[in-house]
């Protein structure tokens, strides 16, 4: 009997309108390679849709979790240290996509990693590896905050307090840092790569407008262990900080690299102003965080970068 019964199901399907089919959104599909249950299966669900459109839902409410913790101790001097912060996660309806988390010491210095769910769910148990080798403080750290969003964007941010409240353990012990606490510099000799571009002319070998590249390189020191990591340079319309301004940047992924020429590139892009660009500031840092930084809003002379540091931007 109940073979007949989806034997009479099938026969449905076939009674059914084309418009009805488009209109339960079943319209492609080959319902000759389905097995007898799947065929039944698309015509209650079509005449369901027939009958009952469903207002979507749309999920506006934020992730949350439920409660952080992480690992008592890390020995900062081993390679590829890390501290790891383990938490559960929900959301109602999209799912949890990524977990933003900051750790910090007494000092107030900070380490953060960014985990992202790759197939987002109502409920995950999650372990976040924070890199912890490259810190300068020992003693006591914790969780400073935790940011957790949905696949629709939406999040919650925990302070610590907040975090603490949960009952989790959210402090730790960091012992055998190096110690880095000394600021990287820029040193003379520099290169302008770009003394002159033209907003017309797109780099070589891409389509008529594409931005032109603007690019610089300089040299950097790091006096203490960590290494360069990474410099911006602003450039500004005759060095005036308030007017039309673009930047170039560049990194050093490799640990360690005390003696860099790092080579930083740009755009400028189609509303930026024609005329005469200097650099007005300068951002450097290393790799345990350490910032170095000049600036024409504080009197800062930053033409010692390259001999000629001008960018020209033509029509």
């Amino acid at each position: 009997m109940r073979v007949n019964s989806i034997r009479l199901a099938v026969l449905a399907v076939s009674a059914m309108t084309a418009a009805g089919f488009a209109q339960a959104g079943t319209s492609d599909v080959d319902y000759s390679k389905l097995g007898p249950k799947q065929q039944a299966h698309f015509v209650k669900q079509s005449q369901s849709h027939l009958v009952n459109s469903p207002e979507y839902n749309y999920d506006i409410k934020p992730a949350w979790i439920k409660k952080a913790n992480v690992n008592s101790k890390v020995d900062a001097s081993r390679k590829y240290a890390q501290a790891v912060v383990t938490l559960a996660a929900a959301d109602n309806l999209s799912g949890v996509n990524n977990v933003y988390v900051t750790l910090m010491s007494e000092g107030g210095q900070t380490a953060s990693a960014n985990w992202t769910n790759p197939w987002p769910s109502k409920r995950i148990d999650a372990e976040i590896a924070v890199d912890m080798d490259s810190v300068t403080e020992n003693g006591n750290w914790r969780i400073y905050s935790v940011n957790v969003y949905d696949a629709n964007g939406f999040s919650t941010y925990y302070d610590e307090a907040a975090l603490a409240a949960m009952g989790g353990h959210t402090s730790f012990t960091v012992f055998g840092a190096a110690g880095d606490s000394s600021a990287p510099t820029a040193k003379t000799g520099g290169v302008n790569l770009t003394p002159v571009v033209s907003k017309s002319t797109p780099p070589g070998g891409m389509l008529p407008g594409a931005e032109p590249r603007v690019g610089v390189q300089l040299n950097l020191a790091d006096v203490g262990t960590a290494g360069i990591r990474s410099a911006s340079l602003t450039y500004c319309l005759n060095g005036d900080y308030w007017s039309d301004c673009f930047y170039v940047q560049g990194g050093v992924s490799v640990r360690g690299k005390t003696s860099v020429v790092l080579t930083m590139g740009g755009r400028v892009s189609e509303w930026q102003s024609t005329g005469t660009y200097l650099p007005t500031e300068l951002s450097v840092y290393d790799h345990s965080g350490n910032q170095y930084g000049l600036s024409a809003y504080y009197g800062d002379d930053l033409s010692f970068l390259m001999e000629a540091p001008a960018i020209v931007v033509n029509p």
